[in-house]
């Protein structure tokens, strides 16, 4: 079997071949679009994700998720770590990691496609909301800052007391996050604050630190997220060194400068997120309308990757990826040059080590290294 390298790729097959360098897709990107979300997408009658939401998630292709009533029964059983994670890997993949909190009936949680470096959550001291605290996390971006999230459901009902009460939790939130987080940390707050009126106590508070504009609404202008679109109880909240970095929701068919408030019944066209069905938002016991905004994140500037093939030792193959040290790369193989093809192998920091265990078994294969997003 014999190897040729070419730029950025390498050819393992019976014969020597050409490959052709890709460079567009092979060096850095210098921007990257990261989707958020507020999701409170529990239905039935047990305050738990099923298939509607689930369909939510995965046609909305968010990378950063608040979930509220973070609950989940399938085979693996209800709301074992199995369960879980096979709900996060089968809707939205295997590179995603979760958090969830513990000890309550009805938790918040954080879903990333990137790596959380810590976790927790906050005890909300209203003593009459015991079933969720605040979930947060802190979160490595792809950029220079790292990303905290904090995931709330804040107090409901409308009754004479409950906006003093959500203020109170609005209080509460702004001491934890300046008491916690890093001055001029990006911060996103999101999830289901139930606020029934924009002269509510938690919004003045919130504005003191947080960004509210513009107002995320669905594609004829309705910015209610509740289940009967008749109040705006979902938000994402951003601090104001993120600002600058919010840019359009562009789907295929249609652009929400704004943000995007999904409501699959008057969403067009279904076929763009697929696998939702038009009834998924109005699904019995649905709890709210999913929120999207989108930002703009700059990516660290890293050079493109060499392959340095290392040779074939009985059925293994392997070569070093050298590029920018401490940058991370991604390994893609294919079986022929066709780009829908390329399937990713390994994701590390430069400098590392790809090894083909069972490359025996391919007549012929090709490698290539890629800026990791």
């Amino acid at each position: 079997m014999k190897i040729k390298v070419v730029p950025f790729a390498a050819v393992l097959g019976g014969s020597i071949l050409g490959c052709l360098a890709l460079p567009l897709q092979l060096q850095a990107q210098s921007n990257l679009t990261v989707r958020v979300m507020a999701a409170n997408l529990s239905s039935g009658s047990n305050q738990r994700y099923e298939t509607p939401g689930l369909n939510i998630l995965t046609g909305l292709k968010p990378d950063v998720i608040a979930l509220q009533e973070f609950n989940i029964s399938n085979s693996y059983g209800i709301n074992t770590t199995a369960a879980l994670s096979n709900m996060v890997a089968t809707t939205f993949g295997t590179n995603f990691v979760y958090y969830r909190e513990s000890g309550y009936a009805i938790p918040n949680g954080i879903i990333s496609r990137y790596q959380m470096f810590t976790n927790g959550s906050w005890v909300d001291s209203d003593t009459g909301v015991n079933d969720r605290g605040f979930a947060w996390a802190g979160i490595h971006m792809p950029d220079a800052n790292d990303l905290y999230v904090v995931s709330v459901h804040l107090k409901a009902s409308s009754g004479s007391t409950n906006p003093a009460r959500r203020a109170a939790q609005a209080a509460e939130l702004k001491d934890l996050i300046r008491t916690n987080f890093p001055p001029q940390a990006w911060v996103i707050v999101a999830g289901d604050m139930n606020i029934y009126d924009q002269s509510e106590g938690a919004v003045s508070t919130f504005a003191t630190f947080l960004s509210d504009v513009p107002v995320p609404a669905d594609q004829n202008g309705d910015q209610d997220t509740n289940a009967s679109r008749a109040e705006r109880y979902d938000r994402v909240l951003i601090s104001f060194s993120m600002t600058n970095r919010l840019v359009p929701v562009v789907m295929p068919s249609r652009t929400y400068p704004d943000g995007l408030v999904f409501d699959s019944r008057v969403y067009t066209s279904l076929s763009e997120v697929s696998p939702v069905a038009i009834g998924d938002s109005g699904a019995s016991g649905m709890q709210h309308m999913a929120v999207v905004r989108d930002f703009n994140v700059t990516l660290a500037t890293a050079g493109a990757p060499t392959l340095h093939p290392a040779g074939q030792v009985g059925g293994q193959f392997q070569f070093l990826l050298t590029g920018s040290a401490g940058s991370n790369y991604i390994v893609q193989s294919a079986t022929d040059l066709s780009v829908s093809n390329w399937v990713s192998r390994q994701t590390n920091a430069a400098p590392f080590t790809f090894v083909e265990t069972n490359a025996h078994q391919f007549p012929q294969r090709f490698y290539r290294g890629m800026v990791a997003p």
